[in-house]
C-alpha cells in the first residue's frame, strides 16, 4: 500500500494542486491528511473540494480546521490567525462547515495511528523534541505515526540507542523493524500550502507499507498566484509575504 501524506494545506489551491498531481504520478492507493485544511489561505472551499474526493481518504482536524468550525476558542490564535479563520468561516458553505465540524482528532488503524499535533493533545502540541516523542509513545498503538502542524518535514526514530529526530528536507526516512514489529517511528510530511523550513516550495510525502520508506518531495508553484489572492482578499499582508520566503 502507498499513500500519499499530506498536511496544512490552509487554503493554498495552486499548493494542492501541485501535490495532488505529485500523488497521482506516483499511482498512491490513498491519503492520508494530517489536518488543518483551512486558515490562512484564499481558497478554503475548492480545497475542502479536492480533498474531500481523494480516494482512500483519511483526514484528522487540526487546529485552524477547529476554529473555524467553532471548536476551539479564537483568542487562543495570533492576529493573523484569528483574522483569517473569522474570514475563512464567512467563505465557506454550509456542506463545508459541516464537513469540517465532523472531523476526529486521531484516526488509528492496525498498520498506522494519525494526528495533527501531538498524540498527547492533537490539536494543539506541536511535536519537535525527542523528549515529547518518548513521553508521547504510550498514547500510540499502532507505528508508524503520522502528524503535521509544525510545517516542517521531520522524523522520529525511537531504538534502544534512543531517540533520533530527523529534518527530513528532501530525503527518505525507514521505519525500521525491531523484532518482526514497526519500530516506533512519526513521519511529518511538512506544509502544502505554507511551509516553515525556509524553503517556499510545497512540502508532502509517500509512505510505502511494503518497504517501510517514508518519501518527502518538494513542488514548485506558483506562490505569487497566492498572494495576489490573499491580497485580494483583503487577508493580512503578512500571510502573502510569508510564502515568498518559507517562513
Amino acid at each position: 500500500m502507498r499513500y500519499g501524506v499530506f498536511s496544512d494545506v490552509h487554503g493554498n489551491l495552486e499548493a494542492l494542486k501541485a501535490v495532488l498531481g505529485h500523488f497521482e504520478s506516483e499511482g498512491v492507493d490513498a491519503h492520508l491528511c494530517c489536518g488543518d485544511l483551512v486558515g490562512y489561505g484564499p481558497d478554503p472551499e475548492a480545497c475542502l473540494g479536492l480533498i474531500r474526493s481523494l480516494k482512500g481518504l483519511s483526514v484528522v482536524g487540526g487546529n485552524h480546521d477547529l476554529a473555524v468550525a467553532g471548536r476551539m476558542d479564537l483568542e487562543w490564535f495570533n492576529p493573523y490567525a484569528r483574522t483569517a479563520a473569522i474570514w475563512t468561516r464567512a467563505h465557506l458553505s454550509r456542506q463545508a462547515l459541516d464537513f469540517l465540524e465532523g472531523l476526529p482528532l486521531r484516526v488509528e488503524t492496525s498498520d498506522w495511528t494519525m494526528v495533527h499535533g501531538s498524540p498527547r493533545k492533537p490539536p494543539e502540541e506541536y511535536l519537535l523534541s525527542p523528549a515529547q516523542f518518548q513521553d508521547c509513545r504510550s498514547y500510540v498503538k499502532a507505528w508508524p505515526l503520522f502528524m503535521g502542524h509544525s510545517h516542517m518535514p521531520l522524523a522520529f526514530r525511537s531504538s534502544a540507542a534512543g531517540t533520533d529526530v530527523v529534518f527530513l528536507g528532501d530525503r527518505e526516512e525507514s521505519a525500521a523493524m525491531e523484532g518482526g514489529v514497526p519500530a516506533p517511528a512519526a513521519f511529518n510530511p511538512g506544509s502544502v500550502g505554507q511551509p516553515r523550513d525556509h524553503d517556499p516550495r510545497a512540502s508532502c510525502g509517500v509512505y510505502d507499507t511494503k518497504t517501510r520508506v517514508f518519501r518527502i518531495a518538494r513542488l514548485s508553484y506558483d506562490y505569487r498566484l497566492v498572494q495576489g489572492k490573499i491580497r485580494e482578499a483583503g487577508l493580512p499582508e503578512y500571510l502573502a509575504l510569508r510564502l515568498e520566503y518559507g517562513q
